[in-house]
């Protein structure tokens, strides 16, 4: 007789919820461990994690399994979901004690920003790493020597993911994705490029893995650049500096791909163009303080925060997961931990992860939901523990497995 009433209480709790869709103003508590003295790391980190419990107070999707046996109403493979969008975070207070920094905020919460059906993850901190950017044709980077932009790139979008998203970015621009860039992207990594990947970047435990490939940056009028032009039509260029003829472009594609299975989950074209008004023979190289002082290097900084921003609004969406390190009995490590919003009492539903074959031979990553609920006991600044309600071993729990929060 209980499942008919919660299914009306959940109704109604959706309903309200729908009815709300505004910006709200929270208070919330953060906090981040301190390494090596950083408090400005530490501020950050913890600023993220009040900015997270926000959002998680302010509104929050609660779904579940229920089942009744002997009579008792168990509630199992329990989802919690923030539907707002953080913004005008202002720091109340802060201390120290400690080596664990804390930190109070004020925030808005706006739910017209929400992720579609209440899903975003819970809010939690998800790890992302950037890799290599190649060009299609490297030839075009002689003008200015700008073949460092392959590596380059995924610096400088790092950066920008860190100060300005609830991501966590990790700088992987030595490792290549994609061999042939004309062919890119695969609709799922093949084995050998996820392996290599993951091998490089295991330690990082990044859930998502960004890639992309710079197609075009020519100018759209070679002659400006001509070594054989004379002294008059020289001039005349120096003089006409804010022609359309200065125009180089910057066209790159954009790949996100799962880091458990290797499967594309988005990708898109992006294009800009700026005066580049250097000399011919003039080597600046990519992101030098010569390169950002062009239109060229103005337009392509703006090209990257709003890729940034495409980022963040894509992920943010997307479910939470993180690998499980360690089964003992019925208690689970994995690893995530305080700096990625993971709180004692949370609850994540368990996956199996496992591999299979199709006709052609080709090996694919299976995530196989167990159903049941992991309830964290444990927090710590980089991993927690969590436990089941029966022991790990009677679904086969192991290492290398993953916990979800959709």
């Amino acid at each position: 007789m209980f499942s008919p009433m919660l299914r009306i209480l959940a109704t109604l709790l959706i309903s309200f919820i729908s009815l709300s869709l505004h910006a709200v103003t929270m208070e919330a508590e953060g906090r981040a461990l301190i390494f090596n003295k950083d408090i400005d790391s530490a501020r950050q980190a913890a600023i993220k994690n009040a900015t997270q419990q926000a959002s998680l107070q302010a509104s929050a999707i609660v779904s579940s399994t229920q089942t009744i046996e002997q009579g008792v109403l168990s509630i199992d493979n329990m989802q919690v979901s923030t539907l707002g969008m953080v913004s005008n975070i202002e720091v109340l207070d802060e201390k120290i004690q400690g080596r664990m920094l804390w930190v109070k905020v004020r925030a808005n919460v706006d739910f017209e920003k929400g992720c579609p059906a209440g899903i975003s993850g819970h809010g939690y901190q998800k790890s992302v790493a950037i890799t290599a950017f190649p060009l299609l044709y490297p030839q075009q980077a002689n003008l200015g020597n700008l073949s460092n932009i392959q590596t380059e790139l995924s610096h400088i979008l790092s950066n920008q993911i860190n100060q300005k998203s609830n991501l966590r970015a990790l700088n992987a621009g030595m490792l290549n994705m994609h061999q042939t860039a004309a062919t890119a992207p695969a609709r799922q990594l093949s084995a050998g490029a996820l392996t290599t990947v993951l091998d490089h970047t295991r330690q990082l435990d990044v859930q998502y893995i960004i890639s992309g490939v710079i197609r075009d940056i020519t100018m759209s009028d070679t002659s400006v650049i001509d070594p054989n032009r004379n002294i008059l039509v020289d001039f005349y260029n120096r003089m006409d500096y804010r022609s359309k003829r200065h125009l180089r472009s910057l066209a790159l594609d954009l790949y996100i791909h799962d880091g458990f299975s290797g499967a594309l989950l988005f990708s898109k074209q992006y294009a800009t163009a700026g005066r580049w008004n250097l000399e011919p023979e003039a080597r600046p190289g990519f992101a030098s303080a010569e390169f950002w002082r062009q239109d060229y290097g103005k337009q392509t900084r703006e090209l990257l925060n709003q890729v940034a921003s495409d980022l963040n609004n894509e992920l943010r969406c997307m479910p939470f997961s993180a690998r499980i390190t360690k089964s003992d009995g019925n208690f689970l490590w994995f690893n995530a931990g305080a700096l990625s919003g993971i709180n004692a009492g949370d609850k994540l539903t368990v996956y199996r992860k496992s591999s299979f074959f199709t006709e052609d031979m080709r090996s694919h990553v299976q995530l196989t939901n167990t159903r049941k609920t992991m309830t964290v006991t444990e927090v710590q600044p980089m991993f927690a523990i969590g436990r089941l309600s029966e022991e790990g071993a009677v679904y086969n729990i192991q290492p290398d497995d993953v916990v979800i929060a959709w």
